[in-house]
């Protein structure tokens, strides 16, 4: 997906010309940044769960929301992005066209996000589609009616949704989009929307093109066959072919149409403005054409990566696989009111153990594992529960945390504070969360 941030709403007779003009003073910062050479940075395998994002930063688009976890999918819109997580609701960030309707608050049982311009869409369990964002050219108005959708893509000011029946639904403006063409789609499996163009995947491995013209980016290859997936960027256009290699044809001004020399073994494209990205069966990412150099730049070492999206000057990747889960016994678990209220006394040290195990039922030892052990002052008034048991054990030095193989225990030995009120928390590294809570007197 791919945008003209300048030009959110319908273009008028002069304004196409404008558009150009724009693109051109673009395409000119985009070589200047070129000739100067673009940094590299590295990155670490992407852990379970994590997003990551580069280019333009301008309002943060490329930086997840702190706290957000349990993420499934990503998209990467103009200037502002898109999580859509386990729990069915949508996570947004960057920036929001003044005047534009908000996510909505009741939006639940989400299947699958895409990110336009200044527009987004959702598509729902019971097949029908949210919209929300700008709609000066009715790109949120979702037809009355539509029903049975299996996918959705989001262009400049356009969306697109795909039908159980393997017909294509548009609305919004497409450029010279050709209703002909849409109307007699049948036996589409894949769908894509680029700036002002879009594309349709066949189930015979097909691609079909229309919409704005003006680079080729609607004239698909006649020898083009054996096609698997499909990515529209602002004037191009890409093919993922089932032998895992990337075909692409339209504007190549930045070499955004061509893929580099020898790239293989590719499972997911992305094409956005001036650029394009592919993500490899081994979990790396490669990049081709230009972003401007952002606050952030390209991660050239980026691997463990299972998703890739490309917005207009940005781009994200995230490893979607579920983060290992422990399973813990020793203090109470993170409930409001816990059954046990920890009676102890301040100033002395009290060892806290428990136990973790990992999915098929193995002690986990690693220190690693315990990614922090932190304690704050809560309200006393809070521990409503009657139940009470005393901390009789106590030690002494240092306290510290530390691995007991033969009770497969973790202790920490923990300096109590000043009498009051506490939670001690306890942060592993799968994310979970454990806590307890302490009365302490003198």
């Amino acid at each position: 997906m791919a945008y003209d941030r300048h030009f959110p709403s319908s273009m008028s007779s002069n304004s196409s010309s404008l558009s150009w003009l724009t693109r051109c003073l673009y395409l000119l910062l985009y070589l200047a940044v070129a000739c100067a050479g673009i940094s590299s940075a590295t990155a670490a395998a992407l852990a379970p769960g994590v997003v990551v994002g580069w280019g333009i930063n301008d309002d943060n688009e490329t930086i997840l929301p702190p706290g957000t976890t349990g993420v499934t999918a990503i998209a990467a819109g103009g200037y502002h992005s898109l999580v859509l997580k386990k729990d069915g609701t949508v996570v947004e960030w960057g920036y929001k066209l003044p005047g534009a309707t908000p996510i909505p608050g009741d939006l639940k049982d989400v299947m699958a996000i895409a990110a336009g311009g200044f527009h987004n869409l959702a598509l729902k369990n019971d097949g029908t589609v949210v919209a929300w964002g700008a709609n000066g050219d009715g790109q949120s108005s979702v037809p009355y009616g539509l029903t049975n959708v299996t996918a959705i893509a989001a262009g400049s000011a356009h969306s697109m949704a795909l039908k159980a029946d393997g017909t294509v639904v548009s609305w919004g403006y497409a450029g010279a989009d050709d209703p002909n063409i849409r109307n007699n789609l049948s036996n589409v499996k894949a769908i894509a929307a680029g700036g002002y163009h879009s594309m349709a995947l066949q189930n015979d491995g097909t691609v079909v093109a229309w919409g704005e013209n003006t680079n080729g980016q609607s004239i698909v290859p006649n020898d083009l066959n054996g096609v698997k997936a499909i990515a529209a960027g602002g004037l191009h256009g890409l093919a993922l072919k089932n032998d895992g290699t990337v075909r692409g044809w339209g504007s190549d001004d930045l070499h955004q149409a061509t893929a580099p020399l020898g790239l293989a073994n590719v499972i997911s494209i992305a094409a956005g403005q001036y650029h394009s990205m592919a993500l490899k069966s081994d979990g790396k990412v490669v990049s081709w054409g230009i972003i401007p150099n952002g606050t952030i730049p390209f991660p050239t070492d980026l691997s463990n990566v299972t998703a890739i999206s490309a917005g207009s000057y940005h781009g994200l990747a995230a490893n979607l696989t579920s983060a290992p889960t422990y399973t813990f016994s020793g203090f109470q678990p993170p409930v409001n009111n816990p059954d046990v209220v920890n009676l102890g006394k301040a100033g002395r040290t009290y060892p806290v153990r428990w136990q973790l195990k990992d999915a098929a039922g193995n002690f986990v030892s690693s220190l690693a594992a315990i990614k922090s052990i932190t304690f704050k002052p809560v309200q006393c008034g809070a521990f409503t529960s009657v139940q009470a048991d005393a901390l009789e054990a106590e030690t002494s030095g240092n306290s510290g945390l530390a691995y007991d193989a033969i009770s497969n225990q973790y202790r920490y030995n923990w300096a109590t504070p000043s009498a009051g009120c506490y939670l001690l928390i306890l942060g592993f590294d799968t994310g979970q969360v454990q806590q307890a809570y302490f009365n302490l007197r003198n």
